[in-house]
């Protein structure tokens, strides 16, 4: 483990011999038995001190006697500048004093001339396991001291309690959230800034967790020190050393009273949205049947003054002058354009009530038929209307008809001073499916297009196109109920394209 263990850490050994058969001997021996060593060799104990601090080793293994620079005094040099590294000292001379000296100043190991190859290897194997003992040592320390900043400068608050619920530790963060100081804390129960928020039942799940070994989560009201409360999310796991029952239990802590107060912000707003939904669908409904009302009950009177108007120009016609006549024709053209007004919103209220029942609907059929219509109301003009085959939806095919009723109508009126009109219908694949009814007609400035599905907004005269500027807001309403949206791009005398989607159709 020792030698495969030196392998991957790299370890160097320096071998300091005046004597260059036995330095060629000894160092050989040393490579067969420790391949995995980079060995660097010095010829005198200078030389052998030069390299020392050029190559940094970790092991030294040096001969006492040498010219320019004894061994001992060598060793004394490099133990001074690093008392960690260990020297191992060979010498053919069993002095008392060298032995003394080589013990005072921090000698590892002494082997006797002849060497002895196994002596020799066994204090380099003890060596080698000293020095990768104290490496894992020293890395454990350096690993335990980055866990403590880690703790000790983290976000978190961290507690530390025993298996009886007593606190043995706090981290700043603790201290910075709650006001309690590490001596103020140390011995009371884990539980303590919650007297009041924790239900019983919380606590034993969260001990019946913690005994089974397993981390507990949850989330409790809290006081700090002056009193103050606060939200904290809490995250629980017993510590364990090796198969041992856990001996602690680490807590780490958030204050989470922000997110707190902006959930409840959020859910009041909700509860607002929802309060004000309700208010807004009760109006629209009274509106609704208002204007439902309204619209059936006007319809009588100007039934009875366009049929009133009929009879005088039947009866009295002959009576009365040409501007009288003309008056009354006027009066019977106004009360077919109110009527027909008053039809729209009926119409546009109906949509509104009307219960949706979805089913499969042919739109290209639907399409052709609205096209047919229109070359029979102007059979003069020229139209080229260009509808894609096997469109189809699941939807209401009632309200739809209203839709490309409304949309092929428009593109028809908005052509018509077009020499060669085209208008187009089809749909378009992609995350959802899009339909389209396309045209070459007036078109209209983008910049206005906010009015477009507002009911009695126009963005064209009356005298240049007639309308009651409610059949685009008819089909915005049909499309929304199907859960659908509706918009459109123009350019002014380019013409302009009306997109739909139906929502999920299933």
């Amino acid at each position: 483990m020792e030698l495969r263990q030196a392998a991957k850490d790299e370890l160097k050994l320096l071998y300091v011999e005046d004597e260059p058969v036995t330095r060629e001997a000894v160092c050989g021996l040393i490579r067969r038995k420790f391949p995995a060593l980079d060995i660097v060799t010095a010829a005198n104990g200078k030389e052998g001190l030069q390299r020392f601090r050029e190559i940094q080793p970790d092991l030294v293994v040096t001969d006492v006697k040498m010219p320019q620079m004894h061994g001992i005094e060598m060793s004394r040099t490099m133990k001074q500048e690093r008392p960690d590294v260990p020297v191992i000292v060979t010498s053919a001379h069993s002095d008392l004093d060298y032995l003394i000296e080589a013990i005072e100043i921090g000698i590892s190991r002494y082997v006797m001339k002849p060497i002895d190859k196994d002596k020799l290897f066994g204090s380099i194997r003890a060596c080698i396991s000293e020095i990768l003992l104290k490496r894992q040592v020293r890395e454990q320390q350096e690993f335990i001291e980055k866990l403590k900043s880690a703790v000790e400068q983290g976000p978190s608050m961290v507690v530390l309690f025993d298996r009886d619920g007593a606190i043995e530790y706090v981290n700043p963060k603790f201290t910075e959230v709650t006001g309690y100081t590490l001596e103020e804390i140390v011995g009371r129960p884990t539980l303590f800034l919650e007297p009041d928020s924790v239900p019983p039942e919380v606590i034993r799940q969260m001990w019946e967790s913690l005994n089974a070994g397993q981390a507990w989560r949850g989330e409790f009201k809290s006081r700090r020190k002056n009193g103050e409360a606060y939200w904290e999310s809490v995250s629980v796991a017993p510590m364990r050393y090796g198969e041992a029952t856990a001996a602690q239990y680490v807590a780490v802590k958030e204050d989470i009273t922000a997110r707190k107060e902006a959930e409840r912000e959020i859910e009041l707003l909700n509860q607002r949205l929802e309060e004000r939904a309700r208010e807004l669908e009760e109006a629209n409904r009274d509106l609704e049947s208002f204007s439902y009302t309204v619209s059936h009950d006007l319809r009588t009177p100007l039934t009875n003054i366009n049929g009133y108007c009929q009879v005088i120009l039947e009866l009295f016609s002959e009576g009365l002058n040409e501007q009288c006549r003309d008056f009354i024709r006027i009066m019977l053209t106004e009360t077919l354009n109110m009527n027909k007004l008053i039809k729209t919103l009926l119409d546009f209220a109906r949509v509104a009530r009307k219960e949706l029942k979805r089913e499969p609907v042919d739109l290209s059929q639907m399409a052709w038929a609205v096209a047919t219509e229109c070359r029979i109301r102007e059979p003069e003009r020229s139209v080229t209307f260009t509808i894609a085959d096997g469109v189809s939806v699941v939807a209401d095919v009632n309200l739809m008809r209203v839709v490309l009723t409304n949309l092929l109508n428009n593109a028809f009126k908005y052509t018509g001073r077009k020499e060669e009109a085209q208008i187009e219908f089809g749909k378009l694949e992609g995350e959802e499916t899009v339909f389209y009814v396309r045209d070459n007609g007036a078109g209209f400035d983008m910049t206005a297009a906010d009015k477009l599905f507002t009911p009695f907004q126009r963005l064209h005269s009356s005298a240049d196109f007639k309308g009651t500027g409610v059949g685009l807001a008819t089909v915005h309403r049909i499309v929304q109920r199907h859960g659908g949206r509706v918009w459109a791009t123009a350019e002014v005398d380019r013409g302009a394209t009306f997109f739909f989607t139906v929502g999920d159709e299933h």
